[in-house]
């Protein structure tokens, strides 16, 4: 998918999950006069929306680079980093508010059109930055790592504003947090799609093929290119290519490209080459597949 697609699949994905999230959150509130005290109750209900925001953004990656293990393993690794996210962010919640309340406001009034909602979205930033590292964690990446921080937290910060203010603004409490937990989800999704493509060294877009117009975001200092699931960019559907055909080295900004077998040769511009500084619009083969080197 393009980069633009990229950024409002993000946002789906966010939407999906305030969706999922909300039918839960409104359950376990229900139960709140049920737990022990609201400190559990707090840990329970991040919990929960830990896991089901966690899974589904940890998905997303496997199903743009369409590799189906990594959509299982994001999932999974989605829940238990969502599950500390939630737990977190709730105890963060909880202590900015104590701390704003004890230090900064003192008129009630105050205390819940600022205080109170500026201490829980800080909660909510916290979350949004585990949601963030979901991709990174899973693939051990200090670049996507880095990614994901900034975008959780942007998104979490103003998402989580926008869901405590509903909650003022909107005299039907129910609904209230059915808009503000989905546009919490979108806001996630919006400002880590964007973080992503800025920050970027590059673009490959497929220009032939199965996966004619399919964009690559090169978001990594090393990424390997072949037919094994293994890789970073996978070409299943496109013929001599080897498990492990090309790798793209990040260095100073600039992007090299390598070939990584002999046997099978990578051409930058009708050239065969053997490691190749990338320049705009240069066309690269690789096998069947055939790639131009782009800015988004």
């Amino acid at each position: 998918m393009s980069t633009l697609m990229r950024r409002i699949f993000f946002c789906i994905i966010g939407i999906i999950a305030g969706l999922a999230a909300w039918p839960i959150s409104e359950f376990i509130l229900l139960l709140q006069s049920s737990f022990p005290s609201y400190l559990i109750f707090s840990i329970v209900l991040g919990m929960f929306l830990g896991i089901l925001f966690g899974a589904f953004f940890g998905s997303s990656e496997g199903i743009i680079m369409s590799i189906k293990p990594n959509i299982l393993t994001g999932i999974l690794h989605g829940a238990v980093i969502g599950i500390a996210g939630g737990i977190i962010g709730f105890l963060a919640g909880q202590a900015a508010l104590f701390i704003i309340g004890e230090t900064f406001i003192h008129s009630m009034k105050r205390f819940n059109t600022i205080g109170f909602p500026i201490s829980r979205a800080i909660g909510w930033a916290f979350m949004g930055v585990f949601l963030g590292m979901v991709e990174g964690i899973r693939s051990r990446s200090t670049d996507k790592l880095r990614v994901g921080i900034l975008g959780g937290i942007l998104g979490g910060i103003t998402g989580g504003l926008v869901l405590e203010y509903f909650r003022i603004l909107i005299p039907n409490i129910m609904f209230a947090r059915l808009f503000g937990i989905i546009i919490f989800g979108l806001l996630i999704g919006l400002f880590y799609g964007f973080v992503q493509v800025r920050l970027s060294f590059g673009v490959l877009r497929l220009l032939n093929g199965k996966f004619k117009g399919k964009e690559f975001l090169i978001n990594q200092k090393k990424m390997k290119i072949g037919i094994s699931e293994k890789n970073d960019i996978v070409l299943s559907g496109y013929s001599k290519i080897s498990d492990q055909h090309a790798e793209l080295l990040v260095k100073k900004n600039e992007v090299i490209i390598k070939n990584l077998d002999s046997k099978t040769p990578v051409t930058i511009n009708e050239d065969k080459i053997k490691e190749h500084l990338l320049k705009l619009e240069d066309v690269i083969k690789i096998g069947s597949a055939k790639f131009i080197f782009k800015f988004d």
